[in-house]
This record gives C-alpha cells, structure tokens and sequence, in this order.
C-alpha cells in the first residue's frame, strides 16, 4: 500500500517550484495525492505544506474530503512551510481534530517516508500472515491469552488450530537426508555434549516434522504446546523450534504463547533478525539488570552452544547458547488484540550457567527500569533480539497509531 501525501503550494509560487520540491521526497511507495477522490473514506491523511500561504487551501480540502479524524502535517524548513504547518493544526485542533506536525529537512523527509513505507508494506504482510498453534496454550499462560477476531480486526493475522497429535503421530522413524545432514552438524559444532546421539537424533525426528507442518499450513510463524509433547513422546521441541528461527521468514515461539510468537514474527519483520524468546528468571533492581533464560535459542544467534538436557524435564534435548556481549532490544506485543507494546535496549553483560534455571541464560544491563518486569509487565515471556532497535520499533507503532 502507497503512502499517500497530499501537497499545497501556493499560487504566487515560482513556475517549477512544486516538482522541484516533490521530486526530491517522491520515491518507490510514495504517492502524490492531487484531489480528494483519490482518497478512500475515512483513510488517513498525511499532508505536505510545500509553501506558506496555503492554509485556506488545507482547510478547503479537508472539508471535501472524508478523511479520518487523523492528520498527520509535514513541513520542511523552507519556504515558509512550518509556520502554515503551526497555524492549520491550532485550527484543526480548535476543531476538535487531531494533527500532528512532522518537521524534517527535505532529506529527512525522504528517508522517513521511505521508513513509512517499510512499516505500510509489514502491515500489509501481516494482513496475510498465518500463525499456527500446535496443540493448545500451555495452562499456565493464564495472562496471555487473545481474543482472535480483535487480532484479526488489528492486525488481519489469521490464527490456525493444528491438533498436536499431527505433530507426535506422524514423528518420522528417522531423518531424511536433509535433517539427518542438520543434525549431524547440529551435533559435531556443539561446544559440549551431555546428550546421546540418539536423543538428537530424536529431535531432529520432531524439527523434520514440525518443517512439514508449517510448509504444508504456509505458516509465517508457529508455538507448540511443548512440554505436551515432551510428556508423550520423550522428546523436546527446542530444536526444532531453533531450526525454525534460523529460517528467513519463519518464526517459532514455545508453549503455544500467541504473543510472544506474534512479537517474534514482528520482530522479524522490522528488523530481519531471529529472537530468544524468553522466561523473566530474575531481576536487579539495585543494578538494573534483568536475567532471561530457555532452553531453546537460534543458533544465529549465539557464539557457540552446548547440547544438553531438557531443564525442567531433565529430558531430551536443550540448548545452552552463549550469546555476544552486545546491545541488545527487549521487546513484548500483548493484549486481547495484541495492540500493546513495551520495548527497552540494554546491553548483555553475562552469559550464565545456573542449573537451576532454564539452559540458554544472559544477564542484561536494562535501559529502562526493571522495575516494569515486577509492577507493570506484559506477562512472562519477552523476546531478546541482538542491536538496538527501540527507534525502529518505536516508529513502527506511531505509523500504525497514524494509520
């Protein structure tokens, strides 16, 4: 979907003005709007104010349009553009409609309507996305469940039911070439080994058919009930929820967590990056450090790993990555209609090995306060992606507001 701007020049303006001005912010995904037709009722309008003297012109246009309650204004500072900007939203907001200025020099309009593009085209992405559940969320995700026709309402994402016994029935006796080549090196690029062949050999038996199983529903994303089918089978999913992350477009999320899964898949998008989704194992108020810890992490993500037991189980298969001391983005979407968000940086000061916590565990200096995770968190589980990425996902969610 095109970003759409509707520009106003003044007519005392000099002969070219207006082309000159607007080719240098038109790009791929931008759109020059030159009347109100062109605009679907009650769609957002983003505005240019390319000269002073335009503001009867706005208010006129605005009258005609249908346009949503919503007006996003765009000056540069040339031409007079931020003093009309100033006066046209004190007069809309007199009128008890919302505008906000966005005041760039032209080139950094041009990079943020580029960023504006990128966050439309996810959200049209998203309007197509499938996240399967495999099996039921687990029982103690008491706080994380959704509503789905308001996820589908927000977000067009459609939530597909898979029975999980789809999952363990058809378990293959042994891999095809493919896994059995991925586990082979899964195995011999392991740091240490505390795990049988056999066991990995297993896993790989679930990573080869959870595969099929998002291949064949044309997933984007899926959670499985896990520890249901650790009971039944003996064997864990952290594997092959690891090998789905490391896929480009796919993400999997652990103990069928919608919200979690879903801010993966988001994170995904905005960044092109894997995430660790993880438990809260403790927090520092003293130091303002938090400590996230699982059992299964995207190999992309580490500097090497250890195979080894199961944590809670002592069962199968975990993973205990170590990740880069590096920057890092805390991040959570929640709520009925996944329409909540909370996002800090921070910094990974320590890889931890505690064997009374789950296997892959870091200690992350936090930016914001971590009293959030005790007074105010969105559940339990957050998602770790390596750099920093609160702007880009900060600007993600005042588009989608705009929109």
């Amino acid at each position: 979907m095109a970003i759409k701007i509707v520009p106003f020049f003044s007519a005392l303006s000099p002969d070219g003005l207006r082309s000159q001005v607007l080719d240098r912010i038109q790009q791929e995904g931008v759109r020059i709007v030159s009347s109100a037709e062109e605009l679907a009722p009650k769609e957002s309008v983003c505005i240019f104010i390319g000269t002073g003297g335009t503001e009867n012109d706005v208010v006129e246009f605005l009258e005609n349009a249908r346009s949503a309650s919503q007006i996003t204004i765009l000056s540069y500072d040339e031409r007079n553009s931020l003093p009309a900007s100033m006066e046209i939203r004190a007069y809309l907001q007199r009128r008890g409609v919302e505008a906000t200025i966005v005041h760039e020099p032209l080139n950094g309009l041009r990079e943020l309507l580029g960023r504006w593009v990128k966050c439309s085209q996810i959200i049209e992405h998203l309007k197509g996305s499938r996240l399967g559940l495999v099996g039921q969320s687990s029982s103690w995700l008491i706080a994380s469940d959704v509503i789905r026709r308001k996820v589908a309402k927000k977000w067009g994402l459609e939530i597909v039911d898979i029975p999980i016994q789809e999952l363990m029935d058809d378990l293959p006796e042994t891999s095809n070439n493919g896994f059995k080549t991925r586990m082979d090196d899964f195995q011999s690029h392991a740091i240490c080994q505390s795990v049988s062949s056999a066991d990995i050999g297993r896993a790989g038996a679930v990573a080869q058919r959870l595969a099929e199983i998002v291949n064949d529903a044309k997933l984007d994303a899926v959670t499985v009930q896990c520890f249901t089918l650790l009971q039944e089978t003996g064997t864990s999913g952290c594997v092959a929820l690891s090998s789905v992350n490391d896929v480009r477009d796919l993400v999997a999320g652990c103990e069928g967590d919608i919200p979690a899964t879903f801010t993966m898949l988001l994170a995904k998008m905005l960044t092109g990056l894997p995430s660790f989704m993880a438990n809260v194992a403790s927090v520092d108020l003293e130091l303002n450090t938090a400590v996230f810890a699982h059992c299964t992490v995207p190999l992309s993500m580490t500097e090497g790993y250890e195979t080894t037991s199961h944590f809670e189980t002592g069962k199968s298969v975990g993973i205990r990555g170590r990740l880069p001391l590096s920057e890092v983005t805390v991040f959570k979407v929640f709520g009925e209609d996944l329409g909540e968000h909370w996002v800090s940086s921070g910094t990974i000061i320590e890889n931890l090995v505690n064997e009374s916590g789950c296997r892959t565990q870091i200690r992350v200096a936090m930016d914001e306060p971590v009293d959030y995770f005790l007074e105010e968190s969105l559940a339990n589980h957050h998602i770790i992606i390596l750099g920093d990425h609160v702007e880009v996902i900060a600007e993600f969610f005042e588009f989608l507001r705009r929109k």
